[in-house]
Formats: C-alpha cells, structure tokens, sequence
C-alpha cells in the first residue's frame, strides 16, 4: 500500500505540471502522451523504443511490463543536457541505456526543463489556495515553462479568467527569469511563494507579487 500511496502523492505534486500541460493542449494544439519520434527524431535507437514516451516535453516515462522484475532498463535519448532520475536527481547522460529499480514506473526529466511542482498535498486543482510551489529546474540546457493556473473548477477560462506566469533559465548564467504575471481570476492569490529548487537540493525562496523577477541561481 505505501507504493500506492507514493505514487499517489506523486500524481499530485505533478498536478501544476500536469495542468499547464493541459492548458497547451487546450489553447495551443500540444500534446501530452508523445512518442519519441517527435522529441528526438535524429536517435535511431529512440525509436525502437515500444514502449517509452514523454509526459509533456519534460519527462520520459518508461513503463515496466514484465511482472515481477526489481529493476527495468530504459533508453535514455541523445539530448544536450542528459536525464535526471525524477525521484532521486541522479543525472546520467543520453544516448545509453540505464537500469533503475522498478517498484515504480521509472520516471526522467530531461536536462533542461523546468517542472513546477506542489509542496504539499493536492488532490484536485482547485485545491491551491496559497500554498508554496516548488519550480524544479533541471540544468543542463536553456529552458521554458509557462505556469498556468485557473480557479480550477469553473468555465470562468473560456472567457479569459486565466493566468500565465513564464519561468525562462539560462543555463550558461545559472540564472532564472520570472516573467510578470499575464491574465487573472477571481480567487487569484495576488502574492505567491516559489521555492525554487536545484537537483543537487539547494533551494532558493522567492516571494513573487506578480513582477518580474531575476534570480541568480549561480550559489
């Protein structure tokens, strides 16, 4: 049951990942599921992956369909700044293949993304309120990500009570970027806390009042 109970709390960190993937879906025609072919169509043996896809442009995900197996191998493709275990940070390069344990599904976030992340306990959208978020930034590489947020409950979105707030890294500067929030909703916390968090564990607090914000991540 603790491995249930793990994976669920882990759906639910993911879900402001999760949700401003869906947002791109929605407004911008992206897509969540993907098959490698369409990250890393120049890596041969990427796509004689059966099984492996990427959840959003940031994370690989490599089922385990054998049964009783402790470990499973995944395929990590070719990319500028390799993989990081999403549980432990263990960074490994691409272009090889790598075993990890298998009491969950292996889970990598590629070199160069930004995840935000719940700190606490989430088990529905709505459920925000104003508590922390964490931004995970895995280096390796420049990277993007725009935050978007709703009430959560409402279609109040559709007409445009939304907000976006963009998160840009510079890798070479070890510098992040907040851009100043674009849009709102009724139950918008105006002020929001970012930790912002490195894979080797150092964090960095930001109290964000919807200004842009530079911060130098270079400790």
């Amino acid at each position: 049951m603790k491995h249930f109970s793990d994976c669920l709390e882990e759906r639910y960190r993911l879900l402001p990942y999760t949700y401003s993937n869906a947002a791109a879906i929605a407004f911008e025609g992206s897509t969540l599921m993907r098959p490698l072919v369409f990250d890393f169509f120049n890596d041969h043996q990427a796509l004689q992956q059966k099984y492996e896809y990427m959840f959003g442009r940031s994370l690989l995900v490599s089922p385990v369909t054998e049964p009783n197996v402790k470990t499973w191998r995944t395929y990590l493709p070719k990319t500028q700044g390799g993989w990081y275990d999403l549980r432990s940070n263990r960074h490994f390069d691409g272009g090889q293949t790598v075993e990890t344990e298998a009491v969950r599904i292996p889970v990598f976030v590629r070199g160069g993304s930004i995840v935000p992340m719940a700190t606490e306990k989430r088990q529905y959208a709505a459920n925000q309120a104003n508590e922390p978020l964490s931004i995970c930034i895995f280096p390796g590489a420049d990277a993007a990500f725009s935050l978007y947020e709703d009430d959560g409950e409402t279609m109040a979105y559709t007409e445009g009570q939304q907000s976006r707030i963009l998160f840009v890294w510079n890798d070479a500067k070890k510098r992040l970027t907040i851009g100043q929030r674009v849009g709102s909703y009724p139950t918008m916390s105006a002020n929001r806390t970012f930790i912002l968090t490195m894979p080797d564990g150092k964090t960095v607090k930001v109290e964000y009042k919807g200004k842009k914000i530079v911060q130098n991540l270079n400790l």
